[in-house]
């Protein structure tokens, strides 16, 4: 009889034992994201993440890396739909915050994009994010509002050595490769393209874009956008 319970115990335990060598799909799950992060794999961390949140819908640290591959590779509806689900629980940080705002600019909420944008400038003065609202306003079309900010961006990239200092991110037209510019060359571009793009004053715009190559030598956005219109100008003549 005590064998017989003996042997009972037995196989329950090898029962147990072969259930935990048996790992759950979110484990499965939890493992391939590991490996994708290891890989540096996008396109697997966000099937390895859309599985996760299958099995625990409710990890905002997960929501929260998957709308930053979502917004990474383009795809900003589905992004702002996670992204907005970790704002709303209050675990949204900074660089959440800035994905949201550069998402709504995306798809044309520009309200929605200046209020994250201008929240984040109130919480860390961070002079970035008052060139975004710059960039805000440029898409916009406010010219008012436009010429406000640039002035300002301008004066205190001249009195204040902080705000000298700040970086912005700009595409790199001829690398693709993106470049941190100075606020102040990055300033003076966007003037520039504003005056070709919303007025069509090409001696103005190459003054501004001539004096933000001034200001940063290895920018690229300014030196193509004067070698399209040097082409565009000889395609005229001829």
């Amino acid at each position: 009889m005590k064998k017989n319970a003996y042997i009972s115990i037995i196989a329950a335990l090898l029962s147990i034992s072969a259930c935990n060598q048996n790992p759950t799909p979110l484990e499965n799950a939890t493992k391939l994201y590991a490996q994708s992060i290891e890989n540096n794999d996008a396109a697997l961390a966000k099937v390895a993440l859309n599985q996760i949140l299958l099995y625990d819908s409710t990890n905002h640290a997960y929501q929260d890396s998957l709308s930053r591959i979502y917004i990474s590779a383009g795809n900003f509806e589905a992004g702002l739909k996670y992204a907005e689900l970790v704002y709303s629980s209050g675990n949204a940080g900074n660089k959440l915050k800035e994905n949201m705002a550069l998402a709504y600019q995306q798809v044309g909420e520009t309200e929605k994009a200046e209020k994250f944008v201008s929240n984040l400038f109130d919480d860390t003065r961070d002079y970035k994010y008052l060139y975004q609202t710059l960039v805000i306003q440029y898409e916009n079309g406010n010219q008012i509002l436009f010429d406000s900010i640039s002035t300002q961006i301008l004066e205190l990239s001249t009195s204040d050595s902080l705000v000298s200092k700040t970086l912005v991110q700009m595409p790199g037209p001829v690398s693709g490769v993106s470049q941190q510019v100075p606020i102040k060359a990055a300033t003076l571009f966007l003037i520039g393209n504003n005056a070709l793009e919303r007025k069509q004053d090409v001696n103005t715009a190459v003054k501004y874009l001539r004096q933000s190559i001034e200001e940063y030598d290895q920018f690229e956005m300014p030196r193509y956008v004067l070698m399209e219109l040097e082409k565009m100008m000889i395609a005229q003549r001829r």
